[in-house]
C-alpha cells in the first residue's frame, strides 16, 4: 500500500508497472556482499511458498555468478504477479533483516499518474507534479462536481484516465510455438571475389551469430540458421519459409541478417545484390497470410552506404513527452495494412557504416543481446532498442584517418516501427 492507492486493486497492467519499477529501483540494493551468504535458502524458501517453481530454482541455480542470480530472481518475480511478490517481499525482509524497505512501494516516484485508482479523493492530492503551478485552483475540471469543494487534481486524474488507456501487446502464448528465429548469416565472400566484387570476408560475423542463436534459444525460439548464401539460395529459401503452413503456428517471427551491404541492398557471398524492401514484402499479409496480426522484427547488421557518423559535442537536453493516442479496439475480425506488425531494426542510420570486430562480433548485434538478455523480462521491444541506441551511440568509437575523415566516428541504430501493439518477448506479458 503506497497512501491511499491500493495496489491489489490496481488491473494487471499496473501491477506489473509497480513491480518493475519496485525491482527496477532496488537492483543497487540486492548486492552481492549482502544477499551471497543466504542465498540458496531464500530460493528455496521461495520455492516453498509457490512464488518460484523448481523448474526457476533449477534454472537459478545454473548460473555460477551471484549477481546474475539475484537478476534471474528479479526477472522472475516481475512475472508471478502482486500478491506472490508481497510473499516474496516478506520473505527477503526475514532472510536478510539489513534490506529492510527497499521492495517498499514508496521508493516508486515515476508511476504514471492516469494509471492510479484512488479509494478517496484527497488521495490525488499526495500527488503534485513538481514541474506544474502551485496553484491549481483555475483549472477547470469537466467532469467533476461543480462543488467549489472539489478536488481539482483528482478531476485531472479522472479526467486522463478517460482519454488514455493501456496500450495492447502482442500475445506470446495464443499460438502452439512462441517464436521461429531465422538467422542469415553471410561471413565468407569468396565467390564474389571469384566474381570480380571485391567484398573482404566478415570476421567476427560467426561470433554475433552464435550469440543471437543462443540468445534467442534462451527466449523459448525455435532457431533456423543458414550460413553463406548466394542470392539464388537466399530467395528459395524465403520462398520455402514464406509458403511453410506451419508459420501459423508462432507467436512471432524473428529474422536476423548479418551481412555486407550497402544502400538499403544486402550483399549476398555471390556478390548479387538483394533489396531489404523485396525481402520484408515477402512476410507482408498480403504475401505471408500465416503471419497476419503476427509481431515480424527483421534485425540487419550491415553497412547502409559510405558515409562516417562523425562525433559532435551536445548539451544535456530533455526527451520530449508521450503523444496523446485514442485506443481502438475490437474483438471482430479487423481488416489492417498488408505492412502492419513489423519492427526493424538496422544497425545504422541510412547512407553510413557499420562496424563489426574482427574478434568481439559487432557493435550493434552484441549491444543488441547484452541488452535483450538483461531487460526482456520488464521492457518491450521498442524500448529495449532505445536502450542499444544509447550504448551503441555513447558506448563505441574507433579512430578514422582517411582523404575524406580525420578523427572518431561512431555509430547510430536506426529502427522503422510499424508494430500495433507493444511486443515483450516475456510470454506474461500480453493482455
Amino acid at each position: 500500500m503506497t497512501g491511499n492507492v491500493n495496489i491489489e486493486k490496481l488491473d494487471l497492467q499496473d501491477q506489473l508497472q509497480w513491480l518493475r519499477e519496485i525491482i527496477e529501483n532496488s537492483r543497487d540494493s540486492l548486492t552481492t556482499e549482502v544477499m551471497s551468504q543466504k542465498l540458496e535458502a531464500f530460493i528455496e524458501k521461495l520455492v516453498a511458498n509457490k512464488v518460484l517453481t523448481r523448474f526457476n530454482q533449477k534454472k537459478v541455480l545454473e548460473i555460477s555468478s551471484t549477481e546474475e542470480r539475484i537478476d534471474k530472481i528479479s526477472q522472475a518475480l516481475v512475472t508471478k504477479g502482486w500478491a506472490s511478490f508481497e510473499t516474496a517481499r516478506k520473505i527477503l525482509y526475514d532472510t536478510y533483516p539489513s534490506l529492510q524497505g527497499v521492495w517498499d512501494e514508496n521508493n516508486v516516484e515515476n508511476i504514471p499518474i492516469f494509471s492510479l485508482k484512488y479509494e478517496n479523493d484527497n488521495a490525488a492530492s499526495a500527488l503534485v507534479a513538481t514541474d506544474g503551478p502551485d496553484n491549481v485552483q483555475g483549472v477547470e475540471v469537466t467532469d467533476g462536481p461543480s462543488s467549489s469543494t472539489a478536488n481539482p487534481v483528482k478531476g485531472l486524474v479522472d479526467n486522463a484516465q478517460s482519454r488514455f488507456s493501456v496500450l495492447p501487446s502482442y500475445s506470446m502464448t495464443k499460438r502452439r510455438h512462441k517464436g521461429l528465429c531465422l538467422i542469415i548469416n553471410n561471413e565468407n565472400y569468396v565467390k564474389a571475389r571469384d566474381n570480380g566484387i571485391q567484398l573482404k570476408d566478415r570476421r567476427g560475423s560467426t561470433k554475433d551469430a552464435d550469440e543471437t542463436q543462443k540468445l534467442f534459444k534462451s527466449l523459448g525460439f525455435n532457431v533456423e540458421r543458414q550460413q553463406n548464401m548466394t542470392k539464388s539460395s537466399l530467395d528459395r529459401l524465403l520462398n520455402m519459409i514464406t509458403a511453410f503452413d506451419g508459420l501459423s503456428q508462432y507467436n512471432c517471427f524473428v529474422a536476423v541478417f548479418l551481412s555486407h551491404g550497402e544502400n538499403e541492398v544486402l550483399n549476398c557471398v555471390d556478390g548479387h545484390e538483394k533489396k531489404i524492401d523485396d525481402i520484408i514484402d515477402k512476410f507482408k499479409g498480403s504475401n505471408c497470410p500465416h503471419l497476419n496480426g503476427i509481431p515480424k522484427w527483421f534485425i540487419v547488421q550491415a553497412c547502409r552506404g559510405k558515409e562516417f557518423n562523425e562525433e559532435v559535442t551536445t548539451v544535456e537536453h530533455d526527451a520530449p513527452g508521450d503523444d496523446d493516442f485514442a485506443e481502438l479496439q475490437s474483438k471482430k475480425p479487423i481488416s489492417i495494412p498488408a505492412c502492419a506488425d513489423f519492427y526493424i531494426s538496422y544497425a545504422t542510420a541510412p547512407g553510413y557504416y557499420s562496424f563489426r570486430h574482427k574478434a568481439k562480433g559487432s557493435w550493434f548485434i552484441q549491444a543488441l543481446i547484452d541488452v535483450v538478455s538483461k531487460y526482456h523480462f520488464i521492457e518491450d521491444v521498442n524500448t529495449m532498442m532505445t536502450r542499444v541506441n544509447r550504448k551503441v551511440a555513447f558506448g563505441h568509437q574507433t579512430f578514422m584517418d582517411t582523404e575524406d575523415v580525420y578523427g572518431y566516428v561512431r555509430q547510430m541504430p536506426c529502427h522503422v516501427n510499424m508494430l500495433t501493439g507493444s511486443l515483450y518477448l516475456h510470454a506474461s506479458y500480453h493482455v
